[in-house]
């Protein structure tokens, strides 16, 4: 079984990927989101920094897959991995949910002779696509809750369906006794790229905006990241100084991280640099504007 997980932060680039090991990536692409936003929300497990979150403004998530000609249209952009089971569990346990209540999932999904993305879907769709009735859900089947991420489903046109990660706010995360990270510091809204660096101005919080960025090389589109930093210019300045020194890298570095060849990669990303010029990436890096 295979399932396709969206990554909307560090997820996106060779480097954020990297430190995870490596998979085996079936296919690959950039994916757009409608009906949500993009920010700096949760407090990240690995470090003293804000990792990102998506907020919906219109449930159930939906997206579609985006060819690498085509032009940015203001949504979400995001990277879409197909890769196995095993390869999907080390990716939720990164995320802070348990590979073993996927696995117990992915079982009822097997029994029904279902995809486990498949199930997921009807799962929301039988608490009505609202995210507290469809955590009490999963967390009924599996007895477990995560305070970090939560994988939730997401229809794509012609893509059948996908996963992504969000991190439960004051909402809850489908169990009373399992408070979020998010609810326990006090963060009900996104942040900017300069609201998250006002709060955590470190080392942890500018590599992992490094990592984040880095998905533009991939030409995913990270206009909204990008759009606060110009309003702090010492912080535009050292982005742009580190982006540099790993940018030369980062396409090497996806390819030996994912498994994809040359040929798997130009037909889901496109050449370096209309990527670079698509994600809004190559325009900040040369001073312009976004």
């Amino acid at each position: 079984m295979d399932v396709t997980v969206i990554g909307h932060g560090s997820l996106m680039s060779g480097l954020g990927l990297s430190s995870s090991g490596t998979f085996q990536v079936r296919q690959a692409g950039v994916v757009s989101l409608s009906g949500c936003r993009r920010g700096f929300a949760k407090l990240s497990r690995y470090g003293d920094r804000f990792a990102t979150d998506l907020e919906a403004t219109t449930l159930p998530l939906a997206g579609r897959t985006v060819p690498p000609t085509s032009p940015p249209h203001g949504e979400v952009e995001a990277l879409a991995l197909t890769v196995p089971l095993d390869d999907f569990y080390r990716l939720a346990k990164r995320e802070g949910y348990a590979p073993a209540a996927l696995q117990r999932i992915a079982e009822l999904a097997q029994a029904q002779g279902a995809n486990l993305t498949d199930f997921l879907w009807q799962l929301h769709a039988e608490a009505g696509h609202d995210l507290v009735a469809y955590r009490r859900r999963l967390f009924g089947l599996t007895d477990f809750t995560s305070p970090h991420y939560i994988p939730h489903p997401v229809r794509l046109e012609d893509a059948g369906f996908a996963l992504i990660f969000l991190a439960p706010g004051f909402e809850g995360t489908g169990s009373d006794e399992v408070i979020s990270v998010r609810q326990r510091t006090g963060v009900r809204g996104l942040m900017s790229t300069r609201e998250a660096w006002q709060q955590k101005p470190n080392e942890d919080q500018l590599a992992y905006f490094l990592s984040c960025f880095l998905g533009g090389a991939h030409g995913i589109n990270i206009a909204d990241f990008l759009a606060s930093v110009v309003e702090e210019p010492p912080l535009a300045t050292e982005l742009a100084s580190r982006l540099d020194q790993f940018l030369a890298k980062e396409r090497e570095r996806f390819l030996a991280t994912t498994g994809l060849s040359p040929e798997q990669y130009r037909h889901s990303f496109g050449e370096p640099e209309t990527a670079l010029a698509r994600s809004g990436l190559g325009d900040f890096l040369n001073g312009g504007s976004l």
